[in-house]
C-alpha cells in the first residue's frame, strides 16, 4: 500500500479547485481530485472516453448522466460511464471527490488551467484543450 503524495498543486477550472490527490503521473491506474465548487457552478455537457465518478462530501450537486439527473447530497455519488453525455450543477456550495480511470483528467485540468482565461471562462480556448485530451463539449440538451 502506498499513500498518496502531497502534491500541493490545484486546478482552477469553470469557478472550481480541483487538487489531485492521486494520478496516473503517481503510478496509479485511477485519478482522485479533491473538487470544490460555489453555488450556480459546473461544467457544461460533455463526454469523454473515461470513467468518472463523484462523491459528495459537503453540499449539494446535481448529476446528469445521458439526460438523467440524479441529486446528491453528503454521501452521494453518480457514476458515469465512457464516453456518455454528462454535466453537474451546484446547487450548494459542494466539496466532492471526482474519480476517474485511466485518461486524460489531470492533464486536461492543467493544461486547461494554466492557458485558458476562467474570469471570464474563454469558453473557445476550453473547448480547443479539451479536443487536445479527447474531451467533447455538447450542445445543451444533449
Amino acid at each position: 500500500m502506498s499513500a498518496a503524495k502531497d502534491t500541493k498543486e490545484s486546478f482552477y477550472v469553470l469557478g472550481e479547485t480541483l487538487a489531485p490527490m492521486l494520478t496516473n503521473e503517481m503510478g496509479s491506474s485511477v485519478e482522485i481530485f479533491n473538487t470544490k465548487g460555489p453555488t450556480g457552478g459546473g461544467p457544461p455537457t460533455h463526454r469523454h472516453a473515461w470513467e468518472e465518478i463523484y462523491v459528495v462530501t459537503k453540499g449539494v450537486l446535481d448529476v446528469t448522466v445521458n439526460g438523467e439527473t440524479t441529486r446528491l447530497r453528503p454521501g452521494g455519488f453518480a457514476h458515469v460511464p465512457a464516453n456518455m453525455p454528462h454535466s453537474y450543477h451546484t446547487v450548494e456550495d459542494a466539496e466532492f471527490l471526482t474519480i476517474v480511470t485511466k485518461g486524460n483528467a489531470s492533464k486536461f485540468f492543467r493544461q486547461v488551467s494554466s492557458e485558458v482565461s476562467m474570469n471570464p471562462p474563454d469558453i473557445p480556448g476550453i473547448v480547443r484543450v479539451g479536443g487536445i485530451y479527447g474531451i467533447e463539449f455538447l450542445p445543451p440538451g444533449a
